[in-house]
């Protein structure tokens, strides 16, 4: 009898695991103890509503809030897995190879530059995969024309690019990255041929980046968001044409459409979320491939074969039934070494994804991930349940209803994408479609966050459906970090008030999550990522609270000779000990984990803090939903040289600047008044802890501040 070959497998790394379980016993006893402590002592104030006893009762409650937090993170390292996958074992032919809709999105050309969205969409046409089986959608949310007429432009280049490509087996198939030091080793000089082509297609790539940039400068084409218009689709590319202008699989193009959905000022769009959904609509009656490929419009492909890499888990019978998407990282191309603002985010995408890969699957990341598309209209093991009562789920179209149906399914290549299709894609694109309809409650993406992606995952999972996350060596996608504290920290509190907005609605983890089909660990995987906030408060009361006693002059930890005091201390070196070994074993070294501490901190009383704070104060007035920070994609050239260099850029913070400034002068004057009370009592037994916070916070963030404060002036 035959082995089958493995498509893919997985492995839990030990010893670390079995250290990270050992750990978690150890340091649940430590967290145990210290709240006994804090409790038991807040009964021995003589008077429970003085000032020292408000000062313990908010100091307790900046330790649970650490505490809790921990305790949720433990589920993220109870099981990590690492995964290999085989995409050379797939033993169906390419013909028989699963369909897949790659969506790019994008929203706004002033804040996302066009040619680097079109180098986006034109190394998704380029994927080392069947033409006829892949097509490509750019939802274009800012219904931009200067977008549409770049996607023509870049149809017409990747005609020349993508032959070249499969001839000479580039994998930088991102033009703009081949071009630069990441394409250094594809461009290799092969033999004489391909340096001369090379060179014709450097010319050609550099006129479609002139033609591009000249019509928006020019005004020749409008260049701004139409914020109010009508839906728009137009189908660049059609297979069927190109299958019969050559039979050439090198000169073969994928289908590429441009969507650009109905926008109205009095109904609400629900941003990425709805022109996601408007996305699945469309694409369902033009391609309807089982599978989708989900990219930002800044993360370009940078792997060709990494939906080969997806397939190997989509196409593993013991996975499929139930596997609703297989996650990439996020990886970026202009980190700097010291990456000031750990803007990586290391703990995220070598730890806690792995974690969550052990139990049930990762978050579903915004951008770099194959979704089966079933998965955003059923549970795992029902059959069609929505087929019951279709025109209630998804409307009354009924080629998208068709759609639907099994025995239909992919819309094969041969198949004319006609008139009659384009204004019905047009139809299921306009703002009232979804009216009565079960969008963005049961059906697609949710609307109930504003990280659509995040939350629906977390209710994927809530269904039953499993997920699984890809690591591999070279990076199968690659994004555009921001470079300055502004762009960085305005993310951070949207990602921050969207999920804390999500813990505080009826579909939060606890008292939902438990409920439903999602196991109990990977509820604890997401509140500790949906309440992540919880770290914030923390932080906020042990910068004020230990550095106000010193000015004051009463105490919040135990005095040097109390045993209890030792605890404090193993708590801290335990605290700190995990850190480290979720960073420097990951590539990481002492100074990159430094680098990241520092910035969890400054962020922790900052953007992460008012984040927290923003969704609460929005929640209380009822003002949630109604505005979406935009990320900016566009990288100022000066603010790039400033964080190479490992220098903080605080243009444009704002507000952040006030907590920083504030929490630093206040530990900056609570350490010299105790330090000078120490000298002239010669007595520091009692105030020793409270020394030793503030000046670590003192350590930490005041040297950045004075940064802040020096920036201040000069502006």
């Amino acid at each position: 009898m035959k082995k089958t070959m493995e498509l893919n497998k997985s492995t839990v790394p030990q010893p670390i695991t079995t250290i990270y379980r050992l750990h978690m016993f150890i340091h649940s006893i430590i967290m145990v103890a210290l709240i006994y402590y804090r409790v038991s002592n807040l009964f021995k104030f003589e008077n429970i509503l003085s000032f020292q006893a408000l000062a313990w009762v908010l100091i307790t409650f900046g330790e649970f809030s650490f505490i809790l937090k921990w305790f949720f993170g433990q589920g993220t390292r109870w099981r990590p897995v690492e995964r290999d996958v085989f995409p050379e074992n797939i033993t169906c032919k390419d013909s028989d190879l699963p369909p897949i809709d790659v969506m790019v999105f994008t929203a706004n050309p002033k804040k996302e530059p066009i040619v680097d969205v079109m180098n986006t969409v034109i190394s998704a046409m380029a994927l080392d995969y069947p033409t006829d089986k892949l097509a490509v959608y750019l939802a274009d949310d800012g219904g931009c024309p200067l977008s549409l007429y770049a996607m023509e432009e870049a149809c017409v280049f990747a005609k020349l690019w993508l032959p070249f490509c499969r001839k000479y087996g580039i994998k930088t198939r991102c033009p703009k990255a081949f071009f630069s030091p990441l394409g250094d080793d594809d461009r290799v000089l092969k033999n004489d041929d391909f340096d001369a082509e090379m060179k014709e297609i450097k010319l050609k790539y550099e006129v479609f980046q002139q033609n591009v940039e000249r019509a928006g400068e020019s005004g020749k084409i409008n260049g701004n968001v139409v914020p109010d218009r009508a839906s728009f689709i137009k189908v660049i590319n059609d297979r069927k044409t190109e299958s019969e202008k050559s039979a050439d699989d090198l000169t073969k193009m994928p289908l590429l459409v441009y969507v650009s959905r109905e926008r109205r000022f009095n109904r609400l769009h629900h941003f990425k979320g709805g022109s996601a959904n408007a996305l699945l609509r469309v694409s369902g009656i033009m391609s309807n491939a089982p599978y989708i490929l989900v990219l930002d419009c800044d993360f370009f492909c940078h792997d060709p074969i990494s939906a080969r890499k997806a397939m190997c888990f989509h196409l593993d019978p013991k996975l499929s039934s139930d596997l609703a998407y297989v996650q990439f990282p996020q990886v970026f191309y202009n980190v700097s070494k010291s990456d000031i603002y750990d803007v990586k985010i290391r703990q995220a995408y070598k730890t806690i994804w792995h974690g969550m890969d052990g139990i049930q699957g990762p978050v579903l990341s915004g951008t770099g991930y194959f979704l089966k598309r079933k998965a955003l209209y059923t549970s795992p093991g029902v059959k069609e349940e929505y087929l019951s009562s279709p025109e209630k789920h998804f409307g009354r179209s009924k080629k998208f209803l068709a759609s639907l149906e099994e025995k239909n399914g992919y819309v094969k290549a041969e198949k004319v994408i006609s008139e009659d299709i384009v204004e019905e894609a047009k139809t299921l694109a306009t703002c009232a479609y979804e009216d009565g309809t079960h969008w963005g409650q049961e059906i697609g993406y949710s609307y109930d966050c504003h990280l659509e992606s995040t939350f629906t995952g977390y209710l994927l999972h809530c269904k039953g459906w499993r997920s699984t996350y890809l690591y591999p060596d070279r990076p199968s996608f690659l994004g555009c970090a921001p470079v300055d504290m502004q762009g960085f920290s305005s993310q951070l509190i949207k990602w921050v008030a969207a999920l804390t907005q999500a813990g505080l609605s009826h579909l939060n983890p606890i008292t939902y999550g438990l409920r439903s089909r999602m196991k109990t660990l990977q509820c604890m995987c997401y509140a500790y990522l949906i309440y992540f906030t919880l770290y914030s408060w923390g932080m906020v009361l042990y910068a004020s609270i230990p550095s106000i006693g010193l000015l004051f002059g009463f105490q919040v930890y135990p005095e040097v000779h109390d045993p209890w005091f030792a605890v404090y201390v193993i708590a801290f070196i335990s605290t700190i000990l995990e850190n480290m070994s979720e960073s420097i074993p990951e590539g990481g070294s002492f100074k990159s984990w430094w680098m990241e501490y520092r910035a969890l901190m400054m962020m922790g009383v900052s953007a992460i803090w008012l984040g927290g704070l923003k969704a609460i104060l929005d929640k209380i007035i009822g003002t949630e939903g109604e505005k979406l920070y935009l990320s900016d994609k566009a990288i100022d050239k000066e603010k790039l040289k400033k964080y190479e260099k490992g220098k903080f850029d605080f243009q444009g913070i704002g507000i952040l600047a006030v907590p920083l400034i504030a929490f630093s002068l206040l530990n900056l004057v609570g350490f010299i008044v105790g330090a000078n009370h120490v000298f002239i009592t010669m007595n520091y037994a009692g105030v020793l802890g409270q020394l030793l916070v503030s000046s670590f916070f003192v350590f930490v963030v005041v040297t950045v501040v004075i940064d802040v404060v020096s920036f201040l002036k000069v502006s």
